[in-house]
Order: C-alpha cells, then structure tokens, then sequence
C-alpha cells in the first residue's frame, strides 16, 4: 500500500484500511498498522444488530438524540423500515416535543396554551392556502359542508379528503410523523419543515374541531 498514514501528524506508510464512523455512512481512512491496531482495539465497529458480525457502515438515530447505531446494509433497512422515533409517546406528547421543537427547545414568552401557540401559527401560515382551498372544497358534498375553510386547509395539508373521522385524522398524524421525520430522510430540512407545518395544522384541527364535529 503506497498511500501514507491519515492519523493525524503520522507520516508511516498506509497499512489498511479501516472504517470511520463520525457524519458519513461507509467513510473509510488508510492507517499504518500502529494506528490501525490501536483503533481496531479501542472500537466496535460491527452491525450493531444482534448475531451479526458485518461491519456496521450506516448511521441511524437512537431512541436518544444525542447517539446514534450502526448498521449493515442489510439491518439499516430492517431497522429504518420499524423505527419510529415516537413509538410509545401519547399524541401530547408528541406535539409537545415538536412544539419544543419549533421555538428550538428555549425558553419562550408564553401563549397561553400550546393550543393557542399552534393556532396562532397556523393562521399565518393559511393565507396561500385559502388561495387554493376553492377546487378542494368543491369535491365536498352538502352533508360536508361541516368545516369551515381554515379547517378545510388544515386537513389538505394532513394529505387527506375532506370525508374523513376524527380518527383517521389521528392515526394519520401518526403516519405522517413518522413518513416525514427528519431522521428517517437522512437530517433533510425540507423534511423537518414538513413535519413542523404537518403538526401545526394537526394541532389546530384538534383545537378548533367541536366535539359534534369529531364524532360526526
């Protein structure tokens, strides 16, 4: 091997080559054989899949934040396609911790309720949406005629028709959350706001839905 060490301020031929888990999946570096044995022996780089003694090449996110596991090719797609960072948590829960999410985990003055936070946010956000609602709204039949516009582009954003149960509109929050964490679509921004504008208009939905409308 011709290539030198890439441990830092070492200058001794390249012995192999070794896996290097920081941001990057499959980044490897050239070692000399001291920095090589020294690594080696200080990480466990294998699958961290049960019984499985493959290299552990991809990054996915621990019920913790702050770390992270590794997987083979194989066990990555196994574990993103059952993960779900909320497994567990009530639906209060969960809008609490995007709500926290949103004002960036700080201190922030107060609303009120996280109701009024999120509704307030949400009639900010609708003016483009109401520009749009008339062809949605047309698809309604008169016994439809239940929700009021703002409501009517809250359900649009959650990606469903206007006939739909309070329910459905739960358990598709669930889906969506899922769908669009950042996480499962590799830290994507684009992901992230999706599912902040997800939560808002589910939020206000639950907030400014009567209780004959929720069980209409």
């Amino acid at each position: 091997m011709k290539k030198s060490c890439e441990n830092l301020n070492c200058y001794e031929r390249g012995f192999k080559e070794v896996l290097i888990r920081d941001k990057k999946n499959k980044e490897y570096k050239i070692l000399c054989k001291q920095h090589y044995e020294q690594y080696i022996k200080n990480q466990d780089l294998n699958c961290s899949w049960a019984s499985c003694n493959r290299l552990g090449e991809f990054k996915a996110p621990a019920k913790d934040q702050k770390k992270y596991v590794w997987f083979c090719e194989e066990h990555i797609k196994v574990y993103n396609k059952k993960w779900d960072f909320f497994e567990g948590m009530t639906q209060a829960q969960i809008e609490e911790f995007i709500f926290k999410d949103i004002i960036g985990h700080r201190k922030t003055k107060k609303f009120g309720s996280m109701d009024n936070f999120f509704n307030d946010l949400w009639n900010n956000a609708i003016e483009d949406e109401l520009l749009n609602i008339s062809k949605f709204k047309s698809s309604l039949d008169i016994k439809n005629q239940k929700y009021t516009e703002k409501q009517l582009a809250a359900i649009k954003k959650m990606e469903l028709k206007p006939n739909i149960t309070w329910i459905m509109i739960k358990e598709q929050f669930k889906k969506l959350v899922k769908k669009y964490h950042p996480d499962m679509n590799a830290g994507d921004k684009k992901y992230e706001e999706k599912l902040k504008e997800i939560t808002i208009a589910y939020s206000y939905l639950k907030s400014s839905l009567s209780d004959k409308q929720k069980v209409a």
